[in-house]
């Protein structure tokens, strides 16, 4: 039989998640949509709501969605089509993992992809590791991450946080998180370090795909899939659809001096550590580890 559990790419943003996700979903096995956001919010809200009736449960439920900034990356007008569908499903079928499972598939038909599987590629949601695996208890996680500096300095650039300090807590504690969970459910969580991927894609990601039991070939990391949304609508994931290379590792040194690094606190550093890359400001710059 083949598998079908869901797939997590978690960690913090400007990591590589979405070009982790162009590469999963060009294997045409398995759908991710653009990012959800809410999807820790509604499992957290979801006891609160079990009273209620079915229809209304769904309802809030594709409300949580629509009223979101960036729901036009659906690229849908409404989730009326869904809501509709979603209220007649069987009895043994209303719980939230299969109303779920239920809105990313029809995301992936309206969007052309026909994958029996779905995803998620959320870095929110690296905030709600514990309450997502409890839903989806058969769901693995892919955790990618990436040099702090580079990740704060783009987090900055691309006008995602207004400033180094914020971007650079933001790294850490999504790092933290999947540090904690990878401990609590190491059968259920993989990490790819940044700088493999897109040094040696051939090398580290066949391994990972074998794991996640997806077939992987060569044509995948050069296929740029059509319909994926917020790569297309969001200019700071445009760099997506280039083709994967080295060439972002290390960018933080055309945006960030000695100041600035002497300016980030002992967690960055500290952690940055624990993830095998330079710990002191000193070290940074000097290029070494």
């Amino acid at each position: 039989m083949a598998a079908s559990f869901p797939i997590f790419i978690v960690g913090a943003g400007r990591s590589g998640n979405t070009l982790l996700r162009r590469v999963v979903v060009a294997t045409e096995q398995v759908y991710i949509p653009p990012e959800t956001y809410e999807m820790g919010e509604i499992i957290r809200t979801w006891p609160r709501l079990f009273l209620l009736p079915w229809r209304l449960r769904v309802w809030l439920f594709c409300a949580f969605f629509e009223k979101h900034r960036h729901f036009p990356t659906f690229g849908l007008p409404n989730l009326n089509e869904f809501a509709a569908q979603a209220v007649e499903l069987p009895r043994r079928q209303r719980k939230l993992r299969y109303l779920f499972e239920a809105f990313f598939l029809h995301l992936g038909e309206k969007s052309g992809f026909h994958a029996a599987r779905w995803g998620d590629k959320t870095p929110y949601n690296t905030m709600g590791l514990r309450e997502i695996s409890r839903t989806f208890e058969d769901a693995r996680f892919v955790y990618i991450y990436r040099d702090g500096l580079d990740v704060a300095s783009s987090y900055r650039r691309a006008g995602l946080y207004p400033d180094l300090a914020s971007a650079a807590a933001r790294w850490v504690r999504a790092n933290r998180q999947c540090h904690h969970f990878g401990e609590r459910a190491p059968a259920r969580m993989r990490s790819l370090r940044y700088e493999d991927m897109v040094s040696a894609p051939e090398e580290h990601l066949p391994p990972l795909f074998d794991w996640l039991s997806l077939e992987y070939s060569p044509d995948v990391l050069e296929r740029v899939p059509a319909g994926l949304g917020d790569v297309d609508q969001l200019a700071h994931h445009a760099a997506t659809k280039d083709a994967i290379s080295p060439r972002s590792i290390g960018r933080w040194r055309q945006d960030l001096g000695p100041q600035d690094l002497a300016g980030l606190p002992d967690a960055f550093w500290t952690q940055m550590q624990r993830l095998g890359y330079p710990g002191t400001p000193e070290a940074a710059l000097a290029g070494s580890i």
